[in-house]
C-alpha cells in the first residue's frame, strides 16, 4: 500500500532586498515576517559606529530562535571608534524574527545587509510578489535599566 504525500516541488525564485536598520541605546531594531509562505532570511554584512558615535565600548546583540525553536542571544560585534568601528559580518544568516539592539554603548550603531525571499516561480505577477511581502518592522524603545555599561567590565 502507497502512502500518498501532498509535496509542492516548484521551483524556488530567490529575491533580494537592501536590509539597513539603525541601533541606539534607546531604539532596538525588531524584524518581522507577517504570515508568508515564502521562505525569509536575514543575511547581515556590516556592522559600523555611526559618525556620531562616542568612544566607548558598543556591543550589538541579536536575538532570534535556535533549532528547537527557544530564544537565543548572541554578540554580533563588540565596536568601539578609537580601535575598531567597522565589522564585516561576511553574510551572517538568520530566519526570522529577530530583534537586534545594542547591549550597551550609546550608538548610533549601523547595520546593512539584505532581506533574502524564496518565492515559488512563476507563482504570481511580480506586482502582486511586492504586495505579497508584508514586513512588520517596529522600532521599540528599550528601558536603560536593561542595557548594563560596558565600560567598568572592560577595563584593565
Amino acid at each position: 500500500m502507497e502512502d500518498s504525500m501532498d509535496i509542492d516541488m516548484s521551483p524556488l525564485r530567490p529575491q533580494n532586498y537592501l536590509f539597513g536598520c539603525e541601533l541606539k541605546a534607546d531604539k532596538d531594531y525588531h524584524f518581522k515576517v507577517d504570515n508568508d509562505e515564502n521562505e525569509h532570511q536575514l543575511s547581515l554584512k556590516m556592522v559600523s559606529l555611526g559618525a556620531g558615535a562616542k568612544d566607548e565600548l558598543h556591543m550589538v546583540e541579536a536575538e532570534a530562535m535556535n533549532y528547537e525553536g527557544s530564544p537565543i542571544k548572541i554578540t554580533l560585534a563588540t565596536l568601539k571608534m578609537s580601535v575598531q568601528p567597522t565589522v564585516s559580518l561576511g553574510g551572517f544568516e538568520i530566519t526570522p524574527p529577530v530583534v537586534l539592539r545594542l547591549r550597551c554603548g550609546s550608538g548610533p550603531v549601523h547595520i546593512s545587509g539584505q532581506h533574502l525571499v524564496a518565492v515559488e516561480e512563476g507563482a504570481e505577477s511580480e506586482d502582486e510578489d511586492e504586495e505579497d511581502v508584508k514586513l512588520k518592522v517596529s522600532i521599540i524603545k528599550g528601558s536603560p535599566k536593561e542595557r548594563r555599561s560596558c565600560t567598568a567590565r572592560n577595563q584593565v
